[in-house]
């Protein structure tokens, strides 16, 4: 079928064209709201800023299709083939795509609020500067989304279901995942520099090796956390919960622990110089070999805690709970 028929028949209020081989088609900037393209052929098929709204585009293949600037508004495109696909700047608000591939499509920009991602395949996808905020990206009791490789610097994740997801050695640079549930994640090796995590449940979450330098975690929830070698360096982990944490051998220079809950966290090894730690709880926290360097610790909660080779050149302790309860009332 041609462009100029296939407009022609929906001016005349036929709408469903399920199946059917539309492969390489100009519909740029078309008007086909509603329309049924299901299981269709629509491979190479430009669609470029066309308005696609609610669109039933189910099982379709479109593989190296152009949609770039599409409005695909509460589209359904669930199990849809995106392979290669042009999306820079689409609109896919409320936009379902569950088990949709996406290998190797352009989603520079585009909105994704509140779409469903439930075990969309994004591997090697381009989501730069994309908004993904509020998107559920994982079902419970079922795998979640696969985002090896993608790259998501910029992004929009605030309040993105990723619990459980595989997102270990992905760029998150300047990412914004506050609000996000990444409880189980795995994010060893991940870059998230600059990345926003404030609020953000990561409970049990991997980010052994990760980079998250300048990132911002308040008050996020970090119990039994993996941070093993983790870049910390200038982060914001105020009033953040890191319960028995794994934290040896992290570099957390400069960062901002203030009221933060160490309890029972292992920081051996650690890098603490220049430190904010005032007010923090570090019960029972394992110190050895931890450089507190410079660090500030008025009005913290050491109680047996084990800093017996804990390195504390100028380190400030005024007002704060030692390991054998007494309370310091100068410097060290």
């Amino acid at each position: 079928m041609k462009a100029k028929a296939l407009l022609q028949q929906y001016a005349n209020n036929v709408f469903d064209f399920s199946g059917q081989t539309l492969a390489g088609l100009d519909l740029a900037g078309a008007d086909l709201i509603g329309i049924n393209l299901s299981a269709a052929d629509l491979r190479n098929t430009n669609l470029s800023l066309a308005y696609l709204n609610r669109v039933d585009l189910q099982t379709s293949n479109l593989t190296q299709s152009n949609l770039s600037g599409a409005t695909l508004t509460q589209a359904n495109l669930s199990q849809a083939n995106l392979t290669d696909a042009a999306l820079h700047g689409a609109n896919l608000q409320r936009a379902v795509l569950f088990k949709a591939d996406l290998t190797l499509a352009d989603l520079t920009d585009a909105n994704l609020m509140e779409a469903d991602l439930r075990e969309v395949t994004l591997r090697s996808t381009n989501l730069t500067g994309a908004c993904l905020r509020s998107a559920n990206l994982r079902e419970e009791n079922r795998n979640c989304a696969d985002l090896r490789g993608a790259i998501l610097d910029g992004v929009d994740l605030q309040g993105a279901n990723l619990r459980g997801a595989d997102l270990s050695k992905v760029s998150l640079q300047g990412a914004n995942l506050r609000n996000a549930n990444l409880r189980a994640a795995n994010l060893a090796g991940a870059d998230l520099q600059g990345a926003n995590l404030e609020q953000a449940l990561l409970i049990e979450a991997n980010l052994q090796q990760a980079n998250l330098s300048h990132a911002t975690l308040a008050d996020a929830k970090l119990e039994r956390v993996n941070l093993q070698m983790a870049q910390l360096v200038n982060s914001d982990l105020s009033d953040c919960t890191l319960v028995e944490s794994e934290l040896s051998q992290a570099n957390l220079q400069g960062a901002t622990l203030y009221r933060s809950r160490l309890n029972r966290a292992n920081l051996s090894r650690a890098n603490l110089t220049a430190a904010n730690l005032q007010e923090a709880f570090l019960i029972q926290a394992f110190l050895a070999r931890t450089d507190l360097t410079d660090a500030h610790l008025q009005g913290a909660n050491l109680t047996r805690s084990d800093w017996s080779s804990a390195i504390l050149t100028r380190t400030v302790l005024t007002g704060a709970t030692l390991p054998d309860g007494t309370v310091c009332m100068s410097q060290t």
